[in-house]
């Protein structure tokens, strides 16, 4: 039998160390239409490949996730997955991306709609929790997996608490009170990003929205610690 096959047998067994109460979800198929140009029709194999992966890794992980575990559940053929990628690897990668983009556009998108920092910060925060709220599988996959993923996806999960590091110093890029350092808001990056994957790994995945309160108090406690006036930090200095 070819490395890459298996029996049902084998794969309850793979899978039961991870989530043996559960069976993989179905990723909902997109029926092919009359009219679809070759773009679409790539897209549209992409955004199946993608949520099948994200699928298989909340059953297997990342390790013991096969190209069959990605294609049966985005209900297409090997051929076609790598007709789209040379490996699960850069399949990965790009899945990573992509997640990582939606996610940045809901977030930047709240953002826009309000004015000040901390309205700002708790809208995105909301938007955000909500994203993965609505979709556990790829909170499991960008919070989670990435951090088990081949080198090039675990090095583009650490560009990305990067950019968010550079989102969380708010008002400090721009010179305004409330500042907080680049390491504190790399601290916060980090710790934000481990306490999510804790309750995902938890199973908690679908309840994160009702995480914005307490997250939001803590990505703010820095920037209401400091001091908000000249004569409290020359008092601070001293």
């Amino acid at each position: 039998m070819p490395a890459d096959q298996e029996t049902p047998t084998s794969r309850r067994s793979r899978g039961a160390r991870r989530r043996p109460d559960q069976v993989p979800p179905k990723v909902k198929r997109i029926p092919p239409r009359s009219g679809m140009s070759r773009a679409e029709v790539v897209a549209n194999q992409r955004a199946r490949i993608f949520a099948g992966f994200a699928a298989a890794l909340v059953y297997h992980g990342y390790e013991d996730t096969k190209v069959t575990d990605i294609v049966e559940l985005a209900g297409m053929s090997k051929a076609t997955f790598y007709e789209r990628f040379e490996s699960k690897e850069l399949c990965f990668e790009a899945a990573y991306e992509d997640g990582v983009a939606r996610l940045t556009a809901v977030v930047g998108g709240a953002a826009r709609e309000e004015r000040g920092w901390t309205n700002q910060l708790s809208a995105a925060l909301r938007a955000g929790l909500a994203f993965l709220t609505d979709d556990p599988a790829l909170a499991h996959l960008l919070f989670v997996e990435a951090l088990a993923a081949a080198r090039p996806a675990r090095l583009e999960h650490e560009r990305s608490l990067e950019r968010l590091a550079e989102a969380l110093q708010g008002p400090a890029g721009r010179g305004e009170e409330g500042a907080v350092s680049e390491e504190t808001a790399r601290m916060l990056a980090g710790g934000l990003a481990s306490h999510l994957s804790g309750r995902i790994l938890a199973g908690e995945a679908e309840r994160l929205s009702e995480l914005h309160d307490p997250l939001l108090h803590y990505l703010l406690a820095p920037s209401l610690a400091a001091p908000r006036t000249t004569d409290e930090r020359r008092a601070a200095a001293l």
